[in-house]
């Protein structure tokens, strides 16, 4: 019961932080991350480059979770 409770925690917590963002800023921050990662690739820094191209997915999944659980706060 702990483990529901702390989950719970969680997510709020999430959610008062994600309130304050708007949704078209994840959206933004998915596109920014994908030139970073092309910008970092043609100065040959393709450890940088591989690191950053993954953000894109979880600025994504941002998005996605908060406008699937606050569908009513565009």
């Amino acid at each position: 019961m702990a483990q529901a409770n702390d989950a719970q925690q969680a997510q709020q917590e999430f959610l008062i932080v994600t309130d304050s963002i708007p949704e078209q800023t994840w959206y933004w921050l998915a596109l920014g991350s994908i030139g970073v990662s092309a910008a970092l690739k043609l100065m040959n820094k393709d450890d940088w480059a591989l690191f950053v191209g993954q953000w894109p997915p979880t600025f994504l999944l941002f998005g996605l979770y908060h406008r699937l659980l606050r569908p009513g706060s565009r």
